[in-house]
C-alpha cells in the first residue's frame, strides 16, 4: 500500500513539473553586445545596464554580453539589432552616416567639457528633437563621450599648421573637420585604428584620451594634443520586437528607471577613464602632453564651429530642419553649461 501510495505521488509530482516551471518562467534572456574589449569602458558600461537588470528583476531577466564584435561588428551594429541577431547593443550613430542626419547635431562643435554635462544637456535634447529618428528600435539609455583630442605617433602638434596633410582616423563628423583643420580624414573602424597606426597607414587619431587605455592606443601614439572641439554621442538600444514583448512591469520600469539610472552610470564611467587616460598619458615614459594655449585653442573652437552652417543648410536641401536644430542645440548648450 504504501509503495503504491509513493508511486502515485511520484507520478503526480513529474506532472506537476511543467505546471509548476511554467508558472514560474524560464527567465528573460537578454543578449547583450558590444564593439570593445572585455576590459573595455563599453563593457564596463554594458555591465552597469545588465546589472541593474538583473538586480532589478531577480530570477527574470538573465543577461549575456558578447564583447569584441563576437555578435555583431560595429558596422552592423544597428541592422543586427532591427534584425533581433542582438537584443541591445551600443552604437555610435555617427559610424552610420547618412541613418541619423538629425543625430549628427550632437557631434557638432562645440563639445561640453564632461561626459556627465554633455548627457545631461543632450539627453532631454534627444527627447525633444530627434525620437523620430530611432523608431525601429527601443532607446534603454543614452551618454555623450568627453570631446575628442588627438593623437598621433611621431608628430607633435601644436598649431593647426601642424595638421596640414596629416592623415588622420575619424569618424563621421570628425571627417568636416579633420578637413577644416587642413588634415586628410581617414575613415575607418576603431577595431583597425591601432594596426593603422602603428604601421603609418595614418599619422594619428581623432578620439578621447581614454582611448589610450582602451583600446591600447598608448603602444603606438606618443603625441597627444587636448583639442577639446567636439564629442560624440553613443546610443544602447534594444530590438523593438524584443522589448514589446517584456511583461508590463518590467517595460514600465525600463521606460521610468533605466535611463536615468544608465544615463548617469555611463557619463560617470566616461569621464573616469578619460581622468586614467591622461594619467597613463602622463606617467608614461616618452609621451607629450599638449595643452594648447587659449589663443590656438579658441582658433581650434572657431575653425571646428565653421562646418555648422554647410551641415545646417544640407541639412535644410533634405528637408529637415537643420537650421532650428543648430540654434536649438547652441541654446541647450548656453542654458545648461556656464
Amino acid at each position: 500500500m504504501k509503495r503504491n501510495l509513493l508511486l502515485i505521488c511520484s507520478v503526480i509530482f513529474l506532472l506537476l513539473i511543467p505546471l509548476w516551471t511554467v508558472s514560474i518562467g524560464a527567465p528573460i534572456e537578454l543578449k547583450m553586445a558590444h564593439y570593445a574589449s572585455p576590459e573595455s569602458k563599453e563593457q564596463e558600461i554594458l555591465k552597469a545596464g545588465a546589472d541593474w537588470m538583473e538586480k532589478r528583476f531577480p530570477g527574470r531577466i538573465k543577461v549575456t554580453i558578447y564583447p569584441a564584435q563576437t555578435l555583431l561588428s560595429a558596422m552592423a551594429s544597428y541592422e543586427g539589432t532591427v534584425k533581433g541577431i542582438a537584443d541591445i547593443t551600443s552604437i555610435v550613430p555617427g559610424w552610420h552616416q547618412g541613418r541619423f542626419p538629425k543625430t549628427e547635431v550632437i557631434d557638432l562643435p562645440p563639445g561640453v567639457p564632461s561626459a556627465v554635462e554633455g548627457t545631461q544637456v543632450y539627453w532631454e535634447f534627444y527627447k525633444k528633437f530627434l525620437t523620430d529618428e530611432w523608431k525601429e528600435v527601443k532607446v534603454l539609455s543614452f551618454h555623450v563621450q568627453v570631446p575628442q583630442s588627438l593623437h598621433t605617433k611621431k608628430k607633435s602638434i601644436r598649431t593647426l599648421q601642424d595638421i596640414k596633410g596629416e592623415k588622420m582616423r575619424v569618424y563621421g563628423i570628425g571627417k568636416e573637420v579633420m578637413t577644416a583643420f587642413g588634415g586628410v580624414p581617414v575613415a575607418m573602424p576603431m577595431s583597425e585604428a591601432y594596426e593603422a597606426i602603428r604601421q603609418g597607414v595614418v599619422s594619428g587619431i581623432m578620439v578621447p584620451c581614454s582611448e589610450m587605455k582602451g583600446f591600447r592606443l598608448i603602444d603606438v601614439c606618443f603625441h597627444h594634443t587636448v583639442a577639446d572641439v567636439f564629442a560624440s554621442p553613443f546610443f544602447v538600444i534594444m530590438n523593438m520586437e524584443k522589448y514589446n514583448s517584456l511583461p508590463a512591469d518590467i517595460k514600465k520600469a525600463f521606460d521610468e528607471e533605466l535611463a536615468p539610472f544608465w544615463n548617469g552610470e555611463a557619463a560617470k564611467i566616461w569621464d573616469r577613464w578619460e581622468g586614467l587616460g591622461r594619467e597613463l598619458i602622463k606617467n608614461t615614459p616618452g609621451h607629450e602632453f599638449v595643452i594648447l594655449s587659449p589663443a590656438e585653442k579658441n582658433e581650434w573652437r572657431e575653425k571646428a564651429k565653421s562646418i555648422n552652417s554647410s551641415w545646417a543648410s544640407a541639412l535644410e536641401a533634405k528637408g529637415l530642419p537643420g537650421k532650428k536644430l543648430l540654434e536649438e542645440k547652441l541654446r541647450t548648450i548656453a542654458n545648461h553649461v556656464k
